[in-house]
């Protein structure tokens, strides 16, 4: 069995479009591509067999000190053999996310789902994840002969929890969100409404990611507001560095939220629902008049930050994430081992205001939290501070050291 290489890589680059459409393989699997053509072009041939692929992984192995977890160049000489054998290589998994939930209770999961997705404007991956979640309880229920929503109780809710090993906390909060749903319909008591509010799935363990008030100056400094893609970006970024404001406050920010007489933004967070009113930085201010009167396409839209070309619709949440980190890029910011989205940006508004001696209940209601508690998970223990409320170690006397039993 042999082939030209050219042809039979574009025999498995179609094959993979039209069965597994990952465009992420196929640029992985393009790299190893060019690495084996210059190998064989070394040795003067363009034809592949499955002895010059395994002549050609024990020259990887020799120039590979230490490998990762990821064998691509093996994967991709197996993916090869199999194109010559016009075998079935890849094992296409395709869970089916549009399948009704089994069960009595699965078609009032199935709507409440997909409704919960259009009022929380939910990705496509967090949908799925509570799919799975809702799946997985639809199916003990109904193998528990659940047949009424009624039948529901606190007991069958704590030991479906229990039983969960995967995803706990998608599972909570998905199942905390149909349960409130269920309580407001009358259809279950606030007992089993309620009993999954208090219940301990993971606690916050990791510092948060921030930047030092330098840092966030210099990210700010270097957003060039002579073009309208700057301009746009340069008051998007202010909202995340000087108030703190979400992605999705953001991105979805509209121009009744702006009471332009009394320079004041007053919202409902898009994530909790919770009202909140700030003041209108100059500098903000300031920025979203530029934006509007020098970039901002000049189309009808309820929402004040456009997409740069057309559809002219909002901002996606990957399209901002990335223009952040191409700032910090530009900027010269480390961000190699910190995150580097808007609520990285969040985090260190909270953070250098904790810095700065602001009362954490102030920078809670800057944060939009209606509880202190949460806004902790956002703060930085402040060494300074800390040392300020150390003691001094006391003196101890020379003839202490002198007492016959000190040893």
């Amino acid at each position: 069995m042999q082939k030209n290489i050219h042809e039979l890589h574009l025999q498995l680059e179609t094959y993979i479009k039209e069965n597994i459409y990952s465009s992420s393989m196929i640029e992985r699997l393009s790299i190893e591509y060019n690495r084996l053509l210059a190998y064989m072009k070394q040795n003067s041939t363009e034809i592949y067999t499955p002895e010059v692929g395994k002549v050609y992984l024990k020259h990887r192995d020799t120039i590979i000190s230490k490998r990762k977890c990821h064998h691509y160049d093996e994967r991709y000489i197996t993916l090869l053999n199999g194109m010559l054998q016009e075998r079935w290589i890849l094992r296409i998994s395709r869970t089916k996310y549009d399948a009704p939930f089994p069960g009595h209770i699965g078609p009032y999961f199935t709507e409440f789902l997909e409704k919960h997705v259009i009022e929380k404007k939910l990705k496509t991956d967090t949908r799925n994840n509570y799919y799975r979640c809702l799946y997985k309880f639809c199916e003990r229920m109904h193998y528990e002969n659940v047949s009424s929503l009624k039948d529901l109780t606190a007991e069958k809710l704590l030991d479906f929890m229990s039983s969960v090993r995967n995803c706990k906390d998608h599972s909570a909060t998905i199942l905390r969100a149909a349960l409130k749903k269920l309580y407001d319909d009358g259809i279950i008591d606030r007992r089993t409404a309620k009993i999954l509010d208090h219940l301990k799935i993971r606690v916050r363990n990791k510092i948060q990611t921030y930047y030092t008030a330098d840092e966030i100056l210099r990210l700010e400094q270097n957003v060039n507001r002579t073009i309208s893609k700057g301009k746009r970006d340069y008051a998007m970024i202010l909202l995340a560095t000087r108030l703190g404001f979400r992605s999705s406050d953001i991105r979805f920010l509209k121009f009744s939220n702006i009471d332009w007489k009394n320079n004041i933004i007053r919202l409902e967070q898009f994530k909790t629902k919770v009202p909140i009113e700030l003041p209108l930085l100059t500098d903000i201010g300031e920025a979203i008049i530029d934006y509007i009167k020098n970039g901002r396409p000049k189309i009808k839209s309820k929402y004040i930050f456009l997409r740069e070309l057309g559809p002219y619709t909002t901002m996606t949440s990957n399209a901002f994430y990335n223009n952040i980190r191409n700032y910090l890029k530009k900027a010269n910011i480390d961000y190699s081992t910190r995150k580097h989205g808007s609520h990285a940006l969040r985090h260190s508004l909270a953070t250098n205001l904790l810095k700065n001696r602001v009362p954490i209940s102030i920078i809670s209601d800057t944060l939009g939290h209606t509880n202190t508690v949460v806004t902790m998970d956002y703060l930085h223990i402040s060494i300074e501070n800390l040392l300020e409320c150390s003691l001094d170690v006391p003196v101890v006397d020379h003839n202490f050291y002198l007492q016959a039993n000190f040893k």
